[in-house]
């Protein structure tokens, strides 16, 4: 026999009257069977069909206020990073290292939030304003990021129907404006010399192998722009020195390149390979495990430390984006031609590379004496 509730159930079950609950079974899709009865019909709901759809009536409602719930946007945040990543949300999928940055930067946003009612909605014009105005002025990345992160999350809460598109547009108005020039860090091409001079050679208790590493993977960065990323993936079949290139498989955008060796840079590959270790990673760059003293890939970290320790010692103010400028400045400066340098780099935009390129006044002024 099929069990079944009768109205006066259900009403006591959601706390509801039970006119209420006929409304519910006329106008709100709630499944009921109607038997005629002297003086009229009533209405008995089968306790599964019931179930299944206060369930469904409760996750209408749980996201109907995602927006004023901190907790339910953190679970949506969570689905918002998988679309991301599988291209669910642009039809193309982003990057692990963006989606890291935009994770941390919707966190960065949300506890920046100010104390609010309970019915305030968490993501509006009004709150981003604020968090804004807690942010200095001169952290103009740190804003930028926040919107970027912020405007892709909305078009995955617009894409759900948990937001109009009207705020969407509404953020556009405070997309934030750069106020102090950018502090993009590069070389000279007299402390690069210096930088891979350096590189070379022993330092208290740094091992022949680790110095061989730190200058092959500062000059594979400076005389080809990979991004830290890119070096760190490169395997060994991706480096052909016989051919002199090396292959950039699933760079940023997920997009392949070839890059070429030159002289220099092929030199220093031949030497790391001597002594590099044997070992069942494949990655072309190892480093030797502090803890284990077995080799191990080498990851973006790794090759910030180096770098930063090298240059505070030497009293260069580089990164590994530097190097990258560098590579691209160094080249223009030669009379490389700017396609080859942005396809070198992997950009989609010359106007992307133009903005790598840090030629000083004085440059421009000795280079124009000589017309």
């Amino acid at each position: 026999m099929l069990e079944t509730l009768t109205t006066k159930d259900i009403a006591k079950d959601l706390k509801v009257s039970t006119r209420t609950v006929q409304r519910m079974i006329t106008h709100r899709g709630l499944p009921a069977l109607s038997t005629t009865c002297r003086g009229g019909f009533r209405y008995s709901v089968p306790i599964f069909a019931y179930l299944e759809w206060k369930k469904e009536l409760f996750d209408k409602r749980k996201l109907s206020n995602a927006i004023f719930n901190l907790e339910v946007l953190k679970e949506l945040q969570k689905e918002w990073v998988e679309w991301c990543r599988k291209g669910l949300l642009t039809g193309r999928p982003i990057g692990e290292i963006t989606m890291q940055g935009y994770n941390y930067y919707l966190d960065y946003y949300f506890e920046r939030l100010p104390r609010r009612y309970q019915r305030t909605p968490l993501i509006s014009i009004d709150c981003l304003r604020h968090v804004f105005c807690s942010i200095k002025p001169e952290y103009f990345s740190t804003k930028e990021n926040i919107y970027k992160a912020l405007r892709s999350f909305v078009k995955y809460l617009i894409a759900k129907n948990l937001l109009s598109e009207s705020i969407y547009a509404e953020l556009r108005k405070l997309k934030p404006k750069r106020i102090y020039p950018p502090k993009k860090l590069h070389c000279t091409v007299d402390e690069f010399e210096l930088l891979l001079e350096q590189a070379g050679k022993r330092y208290n208790c740094q091992s022949e192998y680790d110095v061989i590493l730190s200058k092959t993977a500062f000059a594979t960065v400076g005389f080809t722009g990979l991004r830290a990323s890119e070096l760190c993936n490169l395997r060994l079949n991706d480096v052909d020195l016989e051919k002199r290139k090396i292959f950039v498989y699933l760079g940023k955008g997920y997009k392949n390149r070839c890059v070429g060796i030159c002289s220099r840079l092929h030199s220093c590959l031949e030497e790391y390979l001597k002594v590099r270790p044997e070992s069942d990673p494949d990655y072309f760059f190892l480093t030797i495990s502090s803890s284990t003293k077995e080799p191990v890939p080498f990851n973006r970290a790794t090759l910030l430390r180096k770098l930063k320790r090298l240059s505070k010692r030497l009293n260069i103010q580089i990164n590994t984006h530097g190097l990258r400028r560098t590579f691209a400045t160094v080249a223009a400066n030669a009379g490389k031609p700017i396609n080859i340098i942005s396809m070198a780099l992997g950009h989609s935009n010359l106007k992307t590379t133009q903005g790598y390129l840090m030629t000083t006044q004085d440059e421009v002024v000795k280079e124009m004496q000589g017309w």
